[in-house]
């Protein structure tokens, strides 16, 4: 099992698109945490078969728009749990648990008329609650295990959106990559 000290050496960074199929394009910034590792070594005919099990703790923040109409701006933050299997050939494969989560959708310019006044709105939009699971599929460079790329399919609900919920299912694609020397 590799031991890993510092908090540099524990930490990936990612940085990746966020969005669905039709809309909502953007830029998602993200961290992730090697909380714990457990890996299993096997005999096989063609030598050993390391297997790596990984609890990480993730934090994530981005942007979203749609550049079609540019009236469905939001900023987005979720952090959660992940949990990934990384086999010998570096490919992992993930399961993510992002119970916090808030989305915050922006508006454009927008008035209120309050006792016959006309004002301008600070900072137009809602604040929504949005728990998401996802999973993905990701392969590390040989030498730095834990820097690669990750595909993941994301299932978020926005909560209370006009007394429901709204259902979004979007794609992250992206690089991980790590600032300590290993």
């Amino acid at each position: 099992m590799t031991k890993f000290n510092s908090l540099a050496e524990r930490t990936d960074f990612k940085v990746g698109y966020f969005g669905n199929l039709f809309s909502n394009s953007g830029l998602n910034l993200g961290a992730e945490y090697l909380w714990k590792e457990s890996v299993r070594t096997k005999e096989k005919k063609t030598g050993q078969k390391n297997i790596k099990r990984q609890l990480l703790l993730n934090g994530s923040l981005g942007y979203s728009t749609n550049f079609a109409t540019k009236t469905q701006n939001g900023i987005f933050t979720y952090s959660g749990l992940i949990l990934r299997r990384v086999n010998n050939k570096s490919r992992g494969l993930s399961v993510e648990f992002n119970p916090l989560g808030l989305y915050r959708s922006m508006l454009t310019t927008t008035y209120k008329v309050a006792d016959d006044k006309v004002s301008r709105v600070f900072f137009p939009g809602r604040t929504y609650y949005a728990p998401s699971i996802a999973i993905g599929i990701g392969r590390f460079r040989k030498g730095t295990k834990r820097s690669g790329w990750y595909l993941n399919l994301q299932y978020t609900l926005l909560t209370d959106y006009n007394t429901g919920v709204l259902p979004i299912l979007s794609f992250h694609f992206g690089r991980k990559f790590n600032f300590s020397k290993r």
